[in-house]
Order: C-alpha cells, then structure tokens, then sequence
C-alpha cells in the first residue's frame, strides 16, 4: 500500500523535526552527535530510506492516531520525535545483545564505533527521548504531559522486560505458545501501545479510551512481531538489509521455531543439529516449517490477534474524516507478505 499524501507529510515533519536536533546532537562531547545521527539516518533521503534506515512507522502511528482522535498533529510532533528516540535506543542495544554486525543494511553503530561507545549513545539517545517531551508544555496542559512521560516510561519499563524474556529464551526449548505472546507484546507491543495511548493522551480522551488505545498497540505489536518472525525466516537478504535466519541461529524463539517444536518431532530434531551444521540444516528446516498443519496454526494465531485488534480500532472515536488514514496507516504495518 502506497503511502498517503497525508502521511508524507507527516513524514516530513518527522524528518524536519529530527533535523533541528542536529545542532544539538552536535554539541555532544566527542563522536557522540556522529554516531546519534548515523544511526538515526538524519538527513538521509525517505525515498532512499527503505532499507537503509527507520520508515519511522511508531512516530507516524502517534501522529496519525492524535490527528484521527480530534487533535493537531503538528502539536504532537515532539512526542513522535521522542517514541523515535526510544526506538533507536532499543536498537543500539538489540544489535548489541544479538551481536548483530548489520543493521538495516549497512554496519551496525557497534560495528562501526565498539560497544563500549555505541552504549553510550544509546543511553544519550534515550535520554534526549525525555528531554524531548518537555516540548509538548508548550502545547499541551501539564496534566497531559505528566501522563505522557508516564505512559512511555511505563513503555521502556515494558520493552526492557520484553527484550530479557526474548534473551531468556535462547536457553530454554520448552517455550509455550502463550510465553511467546507475552514476549511479542512486551518487547515489540510496547512502543505501538505507548503511542497510541500517547496519541489519545495529548486528544484529551478519557481513560476508558486510552485503555483500548494501549491495548489495541500491544496486538498490533503482536502482529507486527509475527510478521517479522516469518520475514526472518523466509524474507530475502535484499528486503531484510541483513542475511536471513538469524533470529533461528541465535536459538531464538520465534512463532515459527515455537510451533516447530511443539508440533513436529522431526523439526525438533534438526533444531538441536542446526548449530553444528546450520548450512546443510537450515533449508530443510525451513521446509517442515512450511507443512500446513503450522501453517494453519499460525494463521489462526494471526488471525486472532487481527480481530482483536480491529475490535479495538472499531471502538476507538476516530473522527469519520480521519478514520481511513487511521486504518490504511494500520494495514501499512501488517500488510507484509509471511
């Protein structure tokens, strides 16, 4: 689906916004400014920016959710600007953690400056993310924006606990189904729900509202997840920026690997040999993942999570005017082929 003349927009001003931070991002001690813009992609072309940088899509849901919600888009932009920050930050050290040297097709900040130093501009991108929000005191009552750095902390909190379960997991096999939802919610439901809920915070909306908001961002983050989960596995190194499987070398437990071993011996089998000879494994792996029975499984789950989501959206109050841009900007995110 392409995307809206409403949405560029938005986009821009994400870009425009990210862009005036520059001046300051420089002013940071040493290479830090550097290495915030590298992994940013400032001043990186959108159109060029389909692998090798963020589509900024958390930034773009917040905008377009308080546009739909009755709010001023243009208002909100610090709190977009800031759910970027956090995002950023989390990748740092996700690519940290899974020691992965690529990110987005090219090299991973670690890669480029160390860990030691990439650490410290993720912990300074991820403070920035709550200097940002004080912007929002020149649009928004106190009120709204206390409740707002109350619902993206509550989002870090959440990320942070979602990317350990996500860690823990590599050691463990007996993963259930419901584990791994939990996990998906956690780890990647947390900033769609934070800027949903943020989205409905800065709109003056009541809690009620902002309660199925927060719910309706932790399915999509499910979705999103599972969608991602399957790319990984079956996506093409060019779409990815990055070889494929992985998250399954990493002994990862994603939706695919988790039915895998629940449902197919033979699967679990090659599971347990794919570290000692992943190149002669892999491929029939990745085959037994394609039998129906988990096919259907995953289907099913998927499917869940759609409905669920789409009950949420259905009682959000959208305004009528908004509501397509709020749904084409949903479908955007899960619209990827598994």
């Amino acid at each position: 689906m392409l995307m809206t003349t409403t949405a560029q927009q938005m986009l821009a001003a994400i870009e425009e916004q990210l862009g005036q931070a520059a001046p300051a991002l420089a002013s940071l001690q040493g290479d830090m400014g550097d290495m915030i813009r590298y992994h940013l992609g400032i001043h990186v072309a959108p159109a060029a920016r389909r692998i090798g940088h963020s589509k900024r899509i958390r930034p773009l849901l917040l905008l377009t959710a308080h546009a739909a919600l009755g709010g001023d888009w243009r208002a909100a932009l610090p709190a977009a600007v800031a759910i970027e920050y956090v995002h950023g930050f989390s990748l740092i050290h996700d690519d940290i953690e899974d020691q992965s040297p690529l990110r987005r097709g090219r090299a991973s900040l670690w890669a480029v400056w160390g860990v030691d130093r990439a650490l410290n501009a993720g912990d300074a991108l991820f403070a920035l993310a709550f200097r940002t929000l004080a912007d929002l005191a020149h649009h928004f009552e106190p009120r709204a924006v206390i409740d707002t750095y109350q619902a993206v902390t509550n989002a870090c909190v959440a990320l942070a606990a979602g990317q350990e379960l996500d860690l823990a997991f590599e050691h463990v096999e007996n993963v259930s189904i419901d584990q791994y939802l939990a996990m998906a919610e956690l780890k990647t439901g947390a900033l769609f729900s934070a800027a949903l809920e943020v989205a409905g915070i800065l709109a003056g909306h009541s809690p009620e509202v902002r309660d199925d908001l927060r719910a309706a961002g932790r399915k999509l983050g499910v979705l999103f997840q599972i969608l991602d989960d399957f790319h990984d596995l079956f996506g093409s190194p060019e779409e990815l920026g990055k070889p494929t499987a992985q998250d399954a070398l990493r002994r990862k437990k994603t939706l695919p690997v988790v039915l895998g071993l629940h449902r197919d011996r033979e699967f679990a089998e090659m599971w347990h040999r794919l570290r000692d000879d992943h190149q002669g494994v892999l491929p029939h792996l990745r085959a037994r993942l394609l039998s129906d029975s988990i096919l259907r499984e995953a289907i099913a789950i998927e499917e869940r999570f759609r409905a669920e989501l789409r009950s949420c959206m259905e009682r959000a109050p959208f305004l009528e005017a908004w509501r397509p841009e709020m749904l084409a900007t949903i479908h955007r995110l899960v619209e990827r082929q598994r």
